[in-house]
């Protein structure tokens, strides 16, 4: 989603492409770190549980960031990694909770519906996300509604 709004907040932020780049890398460097200590986790612990929390913590996180004033570049960077560590937590244990809901073809297609979904949602944040920011007037609004959007599709699957 920042991707697709990111000329706003570079404009926002007053950031270069350097320091525009820190977000991307922030979220992937927490990302490539959080993901195999929830893999470790979720071998040991609750998995819905841990999905569960992963889901809030990164609804929350998004928000968050949604609200960091533009002389707090810093803390939205802070706010875009916690973001990862949130992602990372639900999608390393996601695919396991549904091969256990699931067997056989029908565990293969959901595991690929899964998949799908997410260079699917992805794209739509780089098409929903600029309209939404273009339609309200401001960037940070296309993280709230997205978040928002996310977070009731979630509560009902």
């Amino acid at each position: 989603m920042v991707l697709g709004v990111l000329q706003d907040v570079k404009s926002y932020y007053g950031l270069d492409d350097s320091d525009a780049g820190l977000l991307q890398t922030s979220f992937i460097i927490s990302y490539l770190i959080m993901a195999p200590v929830f893999g470790y986790l979720g071998d040991r612990y609750n998995r819905r549980y841990i999905m569960a929390f992963g889901i809030l913590f990164w609804s929350a996180t998004t928000f968050l960031g949604s609200c960091i004033p533009n002389s707090y570049f810093w803390w939205f960077m802070f706010t875009r990694a916690l973001v990862g560590t949130g992602e990372a937590s639900y999608s390393t244990i996601a695919p396991t909770v549904i091969a256990d809901f699931f067997t056989d073809n029908l565990r293969t297609r959901m595991l690929s519906l899964f998949y799908f979904a997410i260079p699917v949602g992805s794209g739509l944040g780089y098409i929903v996300g600029p309209g939404v920011a273009n339609l309200i007037g401001h960037w940070y609004w296309a993280l709230r509604v997205m978040n928002l959007v996310t977070s009731q599709n979630l509560r009902r699957s």
